[in-house]
């Protein structure tokens, strides 16, 4: 039976769910909906204001857009700081303006430098930059009057509670991005094993520098999974949409906590095979004898590794492993001596390193829920058996 092609109006349908998963997917299009929304307020807002306000009419939206953050509180802490970091280098530009000359470029020298040892103050945060602006703009633009720094200060101030206002009615919930965050690492970590069980099962055994074409540096994916997770956890205060994805967002942390400390045991066992099981070596570790149960252990591992977050056979794919390891171990047993060589200790450090990673592994997330309305893809969580 022949498929018959889309339709125009199929397309038409599946449009909306293509646009939706980019949307969130991509939160910084959310951002510049809010940011532009709260600037285009505030410049609604100066627009009434007397003099000298309307004078710098646009410090206001300056202030809007600072305050759009991906976080309420975010938002608010930043607001808080920029201002700060505002009338502190605004003190700095009202005293260079009566140390000396604004037109003198030793004055500018004086300001700037005492502007940027301002922004070493620790409470001015991520803002500490806005202090050697505002004592430039003090000392050159306001001439070094008091009220200058009182007007821009008090717009930016105006402009970063519209902005605040609009994260408040929109709050952003930046689910999306932390779970594809997620699911990168769990991709990184399979194709790992994948390569690691693809080495143990060929029968040409890999130098060092094959070994090392077959490392993956999974460092950045770990960063950014750490902080794609973290910048969620941080939109949940004063956020009245956390509540209905409270447990969507704690299993995401347990995922990435597990798989964060997966990543390091992976790179260790991959370490180890690569020093002891490399075609320089005089003899091998583990031997023709016990690669292949390595390989089938490590195999199955990459399958839990890739099951975290499916809401399909996850705890059939722990039993299995479990079973492989059973395997290696009579195996192990097998080929065991009077005397211990190095093969059976590094048979027993990777049966305990595949032990550690299935603990980890089986013990995140739990069924799926049904879907909800949500601004999130949704990351499935793991059924799997205890360890």
């Amino acid at each position: 039976m022949t498929e018959t092609a889309p339709t125009v109006r199929d397309e038409l349908i599946r449009r909306p769910g293509r646009f939706l998963r980019t949307w969130l997917r991509h939160p910084r299009s959310a951002l510049a909906v809010r940011g532009a929304l709260a600037a285009s307020l505030a410049w609604f807002v100066v627009q009434f204001l007397p003099d000298p306000a309307a004078d710098y009419p646009y410090y206001a939206p300056l202030g809007a857009v600072i305050a759009t953050t991906t976080t309420l509180v975010g938002s608010v802490r930043e607001s808080l700081q920029t201002v700060a970091a505002i009338a502190v280098g605004g003190a700095v530009g009202f005293l260079g303006e009566h140390l000396g000359s604004s037109d003198s470029p030793l004055t500018v020298a004086l300001v700037v430098a005492l502007g940027v040892l301002a922004a070493g103050l620790r409470p001015l945060g991520p803002m500490a930059s806005w202090a050697p602006t505002a004592a430039l703009f003090t000392l050159i633009i306001g001439g070094g009057e008091a009220f200058y720094i009182g007007v821009y200060a008090g717009l930016v101030l105006l402009g970063a509670a519209i902005g605040v206002a609009v994260n408040a009615v929109f709050p952003p919930l930046p689910l999306a991005p932390a779970q594809a965050a997620v699911a990168d690492v769990r991709r990184e970590l399979a194709a790992q094993l994948a390569d690691v069980a693809d080495a143990l099962d060929q029968d040409d055994l890999l130098d060092a520098e094959g070994w090392e074409r077959r490392q993956h540096d999974v460092a950045p994916n770990r960063w950014l999974m750490r902080t794609k997770v973290q910048e969620a956890d941080d939109a949940r205060r004063g956020n009245r949409r956390a509540r209905a994805y409270a447990h969507e967002l704690d299993r995401l942390d347990r995922q990435a906590a597990a798989l964060d400390r997966v990543a390091l045991l992976v790179v260790d066992l991959t370490d180890l095979l690569a020093v002891e099981e490399r075609a320089e070596n005089e003899t091998l570790a583990l031997g023709r004898t016990l690669r292949p149960a390595a390989a089938d252990m490590v195999r199955h591992l990459e399958a839990v590794v890739r099951s975290v977050g499916d809401p399909g056979d996850a705890a059939e794919e722990v039993r299995r492993t479990r079973e492989s390891m059973e395997r290696f171990k009579a195996e192990t047993g097998r080929v065991r001596t009077d005397e211990p060589g190095g093969g059976i200790m590094v048979a027993a450090s990777l049966a305990v390193t595949i032990r550690r990673c299935l603990d980890e592994l089986a013990s995140v997330g739990g069924p799926d829920e049904p879907a909800q309305p949500s601004d999130a893809v949704r990351a499935p969580a793991v059924r799997a058996e205890g360890a």
